[in-house]
């Protein structure tokens, strides 16, 4: 029975949200570690596991319908699991992740709570477009956790500001690009995406906005930050496959094909971005 919910929190996912605010953490501390940084990090990894987890569950929650069609063999609609016992789970990862910030002060419980607040009311607002944005903006919350754990050091302000819009708008291009890709599909289902919102054309346009300002506010985060040369070539690179990716797609945005492998393209900048991220802290860096 309990290897049910561990499933529902998507264990994989919750320990990578966790891990995020670790190295969020570290790179904010310059990798120098102390006993108050060690319990920062044991309460950002519970932090982003939990919240994590909490979302979860509430997302096979609301799906469980659609899901005793589609994925009859998942615990919650193959009578494995129970939508009572699902939400107590749920209550119970979000008070957790919001009390274990108590420890660390007032911001971080703020901070949770807002990050934890959209990651749940996201599920029951999938079918609005603006919903998109709410992915984006729930991306950033490793990064903002982790500037704001470490003390809201002045001099990774600028830094931060660049690169969490970075992360929104890098986001938002890979959310339109899904959408466009999905946009048969979801008007079945009854979504509002963007691309049916305002059309395919135009959400070409956001498209090639997104491939030139999201790897330049990248490129700028660790010139005007402080950010190491390292950092700045490995988002130059990140920038370079994600933003060629977006405008061969723009081009020819009916072909499935193309759409597919940019997806998994735009990830793979994405993740190389991260990396990024985890070195701006490392080696020699850029000072103006």
């Amino acid at each position: 029975m309990a290897e049910n919910y561990f499933k529902m929190i998507r264990p994989l996912n919750s320990f990578m949200s966790g891990l995020g605010v670790v190295f969020s953490l570290l790179v904010f501390n310059s990798y120098r570690l102390n006993q108050q940084v060690l319990l920062l990090a044991v309460i950002g990894f519970t932090t982003g596991f939990t919240a994590t987890a909490a979302s979860m569950l509430v997302n096979d929650i609301v799906d469980i319908e659609v899901d005793r069609v589609n994925k009859p063999w998942k615990p919650l609609p193959s009578g494995r699991a129970s939508v009572k016992a699902a939400w107590i789970l749920t209550v119970v990862f979000s008070a957790v992740s919001v009390a274990v910030n108590i420890i660390a002060g007032p911001s971080l419980v703020v901070v949770t709570a807002a990050y934890l607040a959209i990651g749940l009311l996201y599920n029951f607002m999938r079918k609005h477009w603006w919903s998109q944005f709410m992915v984006s903006a729930s991306t950033t919350g490793p990064i903002v956790y982790g500037y704001v754990a470490s003390g809201l050091p002045r001099e990774a302000l600028g830094f931060t500001i660049l690169f969490t819009l970075t992360i929104f708008i890098v986001n938002t291009g890979r959310e339109v690009l899904k959408a466009v890709q999905d946009v048969e599909g979801d008007k079945a289902l009854g979504y509002e995406t963007i691309p049916l919102k305002i059309g395919v054309p135009a959400s070409i346009k956001i498209l090639k906005a997104c491939s030139v300002t999201g790897p330049l506010t990248g490129v700028l985060a660790g010139v005007l930050g402080g950010a190491s040369i390292l950092y700045l070539a490995l988002i130059l690179a990140a920038g370079y496959l994600y933003s060629s990716s977006l405008l061969k797609t723009c081009m020819n945005p009916g072909d499935k094909q193309a759409l597919e492998k940019s997806r998994r393209t735009t990830l793979r900048a994405m993740l190389l971005g991260l990396v990024a991220f985890w070195a701006s802290r490392i080696g020699f860096t850029i000072s103006f």
